[in-house]
């Protein structure tokens, strides 16, 4: 396949008392699993169902929630602007919406980790030798409005291609550009699964052309330093 099709799946409201891959297959019942297919999966709802969630009675107690989880608070505005698992994310990740009045949403733990147990078991359930698994939530990028989709976690498949030394269409050495397939594939299954009430926690990328692996998935793939990051300028130490 040529072309990248999303296919959002409906789901019912998930609860910390929930499976998330029972929640899965009962969202595939009316889609077949093909090889070569990447399930996407919202990180609030593994996030709820590892028991993620917890009260809050006030800003400031979220505030302090917030950095309590950050692994860096870079500014401490109106928003604040942290990082979390090498990741540049507002509040440390942490979700009011679509959530319970008084209540938020942690990041997942280990999202790597599930990822790759939640691509084991498609593998045996679905009887599939090749499939990825993309656990994602919403970003930013500076200076342009609106949210997309950022891969926290995923296995299956390898998460970036570098075309740093490889030549353009006119011979010329490229020396920058490595490509994101993983965030490029959680941007494309946010265009379906929605910010509000869409209630598509789950969606399917099929067409996606990324090498699949059955490695398990290292999560210092997507990243880098500070010193190598082309934004440096913007927050050195």
């Amino acid at each position: 396949m040529d072309n990248l099709l999303t296919i959002g799946l409906k789901s019912k409201i998930i609860t910390p008392q929930d499976d998330v891959m029972e929640c899965l297959e009962t969202a595939l019942q009316h889609e077949q699993l093909k090889e070569k297919d990447i399930i996407v999966i919202t990180s609030k709802v593994v996030a709820i169902a590892q028991g993620r969630v917890q009260k809050i009675e006030s800003e400031e107690e979220y505030k302090s929630l917030v950095r309590q989880e950050a692994d860096q608070v870079i500014g401490d505005e109106e928003v604040l602007l942290t990082t979390k698992n090498n990741i540049f994310i507002p509040w440390a990740g942490i979700d009011k919406s679509n959530t319970p009045e008084g209540t938020v949403v942690l990041w997942p733990e280990k999202p790597y980790e599930t990822a790759y147990q939640i691509l084991k078991t498609l593998k045996i359930h679905y009887n599939l030798e090749h499939v990825g698994v993309v656990i994602t939530d919403s970003a930013l990028i500076p200076l342009r409005k609106g949210t997309i989709g950022i891969a926290i976690g995923y296995a299956g498949f390898k998460g970036t291609e570098d075309y740093r030394e490889k030549k353009d269409l006119f011979g010329k050495k490229i020396k920058w550009t490595q490509s994101s397939q993983a965030d490029m594939i959680a941007t494309a299954a946010h265009l379906v699964m929605g910010e509000s009430t869409e209630a598509m926690p789950f969606a399917i990328a099929r067409g996606a052309k990324v090498e699949f692996t059955n490695e398990e998935p290292d999560p210092q793939e997507s990243v880098m330093n500070k010193e190598e990051c082309i934004f440096s300028p913007l927050y050195n130490d």
